[in-house]
């Protein structure tokens, strides 16, 4: 049984409990994948300079974003069909979103409802329309 411990760790995880066509849809990229190839070689490029014995005690991780203050710099994107990967999917992200004090944007094409997430949350969320 695989603890994960990192993405790539999560990646292996779905591969073994997803659909094949399901874990392809989440895994690739949209046409010919230049952009999934190129973010991935940008997140490579980056590397955590590690720093101890420092005073953290006044440490801010927040950040504002469209003039809204969030705990961290993350937004949980929109994943088309989200309900495939797991049951109610966008209403499980949209509270762990809240939980964790950032914005969630529902997808166009997601499974559940505009008002089936709304009801689930007290935190407003952001809608993806193409």
């Amino acid at each position: 049984m695989l603890v994960p411990a990192c993405v790539e760790d999560y990646r292996i995880l779905a591969r073994r409990r997803l659909p094949r066509q399901f874990f392809d849809l989440l895994d690739g990229g949209a046409y010919e994948e230049i952009t999934l190839r190129e973010n991935h070689s940008d997140i490579q490029k980056l590397r955590f300079r590690q720093r101890v014995l420092r005073d953290v005690s006044q440490l801010d991780t927040g950040a504002t974003v469209l003039g809204q203050r969030l705990k961290i710099p993350l937004i949980l994107a929109p994943i088309g069909f989200c309900g495939l990967f797991a049951g109610r999917g966008e209403v499980l992200a949209a509270r762990a979103a809240e939980k964790a004090g950032v914005p969630f944007c529902l997808s166009t094409v997601s499974i559940c409802s505009l008002e089936e997430v709304r009801q689930a949350t007290s935190a407003p969320f952001w809608f993806q329309l193409t």
